[in-house]
């Protein structure tokens, strides 16, 4: 029970490993990147959806912005889940943290600070095969879901947070 339940502690703490090493290749150890995929394609779609027929208003064709959405969703989450895609990510935060000065390291070219998308994260067990950890953000709670894939614990689901009302 203590080797199960501890799972997903051990897969966050090779998830953070992992980004702060930018060593993408190894998060396939970490995250179900098929599973990823289509458990963001619908939230991202329905983002999307909704931004389109909030730009063009009431009178837009529902299965028109239902097909514009998909195509792009699709298109967003194939690219962004995969381990290159989350690489790219990664990466891309260094030249910011560089120029805000969030770096470590004494030399006269100092490292950007490795990134922990799970810093301040709460966790807990929705249920014996499903671990949450949420993270508060700007745009509202981020929820990391962990399920176990054969002995490991993977990333299965990113919940992104509920669009705003208004």
């Amino acid at each position: 029970a203590v080797f199960w339940f501890s799972g997903p502690f051990a897969a966050i703490h090779g998830l953070r490993k992992a980004i702060a090493a930018k060593d993408a290749s190894s998060l396939e150890t970490y995250v179900d990147f098929t599973a990823l995929r289509s458990n963001l394609s619908p939230q991202v779609e329905d983002r999307i959806a909704r931004g389109i027929s909030a730009r063009l208003g009431s009178g837009a064709n529902g299965g028109m912005i239902g097909k514009a959405a998909k195509a792009i969703s699709d298109n967003a989450v194939n690219a962004m889940a995969t381990p290159a895609g989350i690489g790219v990510l990664l990466q891309g935060d260094a030249l910011y943290k560089q120029a805000s000065g969030d770096t470590i390291g004494d030399g006269v070219v100092k490292q950007p600070r490795p990134a922990d998308p799970f810093t301040g994260a709460h966790g807990r067990f929705e249920s014996p095969t499903r671990y949450v950890a949420t993270l508060a953000t700007e745009g509202g709670d981020v929820g990391f879901v962990f399920e176990p894939r054969g002995l490991r614990w993977k990333i299965t689901n990113i919940r992104l947070p509920q669009p705003r009302r208004g």
